[in-house]
């Protein structure tokens, strides 16, 4: 008797515990209704107090388990979120099992620890329900076999960081100014504006609004050219849905800013249009237009003598199907932000030395990290460095500021070219070209001197006045460079044919091409094209080679570019010689003799 009444209080105890549990999951479920609801519009906060009502009505009510760490999640509170789905791994209902599986191994990667994150991504049943998960792989592939491609060392931080956020730096090297753009609050609807401060005694100091650009629409991203004459930045109206930023140029009369003005449809598209970045003759910037290769792409253009621009070009050789941001020079190094596969991170900062064959390169860890690095502007022996944290209660952006004790610059010499008339040996102000293939790049008088940068190359100087003069063969010694006046015979350098022939090679044909280019923008009454010869063969035939000479160079200017005028050509056979009863080259020349 006894056993039966064991057995029956067993029984009724059953039933009553499933009760209570079947009640228990009637008010988990309930809370979590209701946590969900507020879930979906954004209301994380209430999201949170619901489901851990729910939790603590059922511990093991794996929907409010994964609710809630997501909550956290949107939350930024990371570390609730990492703890929360390690605590209840094993309750957590089998269909979310990957997504939780993928956003630890996220959580994991932005915090640094690559080994734990790639336990959890490998975790990842369904490989093919998470676009970036092939990302974060290879990015934690990349961080463990280049721990440290690069070493830069920061002396110090500054105080630069009083915001939010502060990114898109640019520094202003003749003035000692330091332009960058600012956002107070977390929301992409927030103001932007530029702020600007001065570099004293390795710091920054007088912060301060640029009132001077700085309206009611989103102001940044500032660039300033090496003469401080020409600036471009970014203005967006506030209406992000029709992406509507667009890039704005002002430049310095008598030392005083004009009125900003809207660069033209060869720049501005109707799209997102921003970043730019102002190198020599050529204007640098990031778009989303369409034809581009991904998102976000880096385009090109050349600014013109007279102050214009030319058609926007895509700088494919960066671009990616991924996004390619914030373009910079240094030391005729190309850098840039990327986050494609190859990275530590998010965002990387790359390099791509444009005179040499060497693939487009990842900086190293000393720079990236697993954190978004968006930015770099570099300047003698300093560094500014844009990164951003995502990882954290709330995000913010900040410049790393300091001074390179280990620079990453190309170990390199020093050549410093000058002009000089080369009747009167005295110096004269020039323009220098490097003519690189097809390529026209303006350099300063003092350029970092390696083989990498001139091998191929050449120097051109054009000055007012004188007559355009290219070097080759360039080397550390060759540093002057002599040009003759317009007003007497000008003896080419750079046009000399075979014994006996009127032929045209290769590096007279690029000359030409250049000396075609410099003619059409000058005004000339009279150009004339005199062909010599050496003093091999009757005066008969020399004169008539000397003319036919003359006449390849004329008919290669006027094919190049019909529109020179008072072009004409003669022959003087071997009657003036260079050098006499010299049988050489540099009596089978041409000359040029200009009158103004």
């Amino acid at each position: 008797m006894l056993n039966r009444f064991i057995f029956f209080l067993l029984i009724l105890n059953f039933f009553l515990i499933d009760s209570i549990q079947s009640q228990n999951t009637k008010k988990a479920t309930k809370f979590y209704l209701e946590g969900n609801s507020h879930y979906s519009v954004g209301d994380f906060d209430s999201a949170i107090e619901f489901f851990l009502k729910s939790l603590k009505s059922d511990p093991d009510f794996c929907p409010s388990i994964y609710k809630l760490g997501l909550s956290y999640k949107r939350k930024n509170l990371f570390q609730n979120y990492k703890n929360m789905f390690l605590a209840y791994n094993d309750k957590i209902c089998e269909e979310n099992k990957d997504d939780v599986n993928y956003h630890l191994g996220e959580i994991f990667f932005l915090s640094g620890e690559m080994n734990t994150a790639k336990h959890f991504f490998d975790s990842v049943s369904d490989t093919l329900k998470f676009m970036s998960l092939k990302k974060y792989k290879n990015n934690i592939l990349y961080n463990i076999q280049n721990s440290d491609i690069q070493e830069i060392v920061y002396d110090k931080y500054s105080s630069i960081n009083k915001w939010l956020y502060q990114y898109s730096p640019s520094f202003d090297k003749k003035s000692k100014t330091l332009y960058f753009t600012i956002r107070e609050g977390g929301n992409l609807f927030d103001d932007e504006n530029i702020i600007t401060s001065s570099l004293q005694k390795k710091e920054f100091i007088d912060f301060k609004p640029y009132y001077f650009l700085n309206t009611q629409n989103n102001e940044g991203s500032p660039t300033i050219s090496d003469d401080g004459n020409l600036m471009v930045y970014t203005s967006c109206k506030m209406d992000f849905k029709k992406n509507s930023c667009d890039l704005f140029y002002l430049e310095k009369v008598n030392g005083i800013w004009a009125k900003p003005k809207k660069l033209d449809q060869n720049i501005n598209s109707s799209y997102w249009d921003s970043q730019p970045f102002i190198y020599n003759d050529k204007l640098f910037f990031v778009s989303n237009r369409p034809g581009g290769k991904g998102g976000r792409d880096i385009y090109y253009s050349k600014i013109n003598n007279d102050g214009s621009f030319t058609n926007a070009v895509n700088f494919d050789i960066v671009n990616t199907s991924y996004e390619e941001v914030s373009p910079s020079y240094f030391e005729d190094i190309f850098y840039f932000s990327s986050n494609n596969e190859s990275s530590y991170g998010g965002y990387d900062i790359y390099l791509l030395d444009n005179y040499s064959n060497k693939p487009i390169t990842n900086l190293g860890s000393s720079i990236n990290s697993h954190l978004d690095e968006t930015s770099i502007n570099l300047w003698d022996d300093y560094i500014l460095l844009t990164k951003e944290d995502r990882f954290n209660q709330i995000n913010k952006s900040e410049i790393l500021f300091g001074q390179i004790t280990r620079p990453y610059k190309k170990a390199s010499k020093k050549i410093t070219f000058k002009t000089f008339d080369n009747e009167t040996k005295e110096e004269i102000v020039s323009n220098l070209f490097l003519i690189k293939g097809d390529e026209k790049i303006k350099i300063s008088n003092e350029v970092s001197y390696n083989m990498e940068l001139f091998s191929d190359s050449e120097i051109l100087a054009e000055s007012k006045g004188y007559f355009p003069q290219l070097i080759k063969e360039i080397n550390k010694d060759t540093n002057s460079i002599y040009l003759d006046r317009l007003d007497k015979k000008i003896v080419t350098r750079n046009i000399y044919f075979e014994f006996d022939s009127y032929s045209l090679n290769n590096d007279s044909k690029k000359f030409l091409s250049i000396i075609s280019d410099w003619l059409i923008t000058n005004t000339f009454k009279s150009i004339e094209i005199a062909g010599h010869t050496d003093d091999i063969g009757s005066k008969e035939y020399n004169y008539e080679l000397s003319l036919k000479r003359a006449k390849s160079v004329f008919d290669f200017l006027l094919k190049k570019n019909p529109t020179i005028k008072n072009l004409i050509y003669k022959g003087y056979g071997s009657s003036i010689p260079i050098k006499s009863n010299y049988i050489g080259p540099d009596n089978r020349r041409i000359e040029f003799k200009i009158t103004y």
